[in-house]
């Protein structure tokens, strides 16, 4: 399953990874982008920094309801209630196991908060220093 051979050729695979914009920036840098292509990404970094956000609040949740499945699991084994106890702790494997998955989920999907904030910063970075340029040539 993890080892599945892609359906792609080569050249899907070329024009696929050519036509990934951030891919293109981490390799080539911003200098190579024009200034209107630089907002799009920018907006696009934000847009997927909002979004990493979002999964890994959404993770995080499924995460921490497995320590309520371990009190309820406890306090059932303490009361005696051999069925629900299992459940509960049968939902809290499930619950870490979900969190586990999600984080590898984000991890592939998105790298890291900090590879996006590098790259939004990197495209920030390269417009402010073509803004101060073009007000250095306007003033002359």
């Amino acid at each position: 399953m993890f080892f599945r051979k892609s359906n792609e050729s080569s050249l899907e695979r070329l024009e696929r990874e050519g036509n990934d914009d951030f891919r293109l920036l981490a390799e080539l840098g911003p200098e190579d982008f024009g200034a209107e292509h630089l907002v799009e990404l920018r907006d696009r970094m934000h847009w997927r920094l909002a979004r990493f956000d979002r999964w890994r609040r959404f993770n995080l949740l499924i995460g921490a309801t497995a320590a309520g499945w371990l009190l309820l699991g406890g306090f059932s084994a303490w009361a005696g209630e051999g069925i629900l106890a299992r459940l509960a702790f049968g939902v809290m494997i499930l619950s870490l196991l979900g969190f586990l998955v999600g984080a590898w989920i984000l991890k592939i999907k998105f790298e890291s908060r900090g590879e996006l904030e590098f790259t939004l910063r990197t495209i920030e970075d390269e417009l402010r220093r073509r803004a101060a340029k073009l007000g250095r040539s306007a003033r002359m």
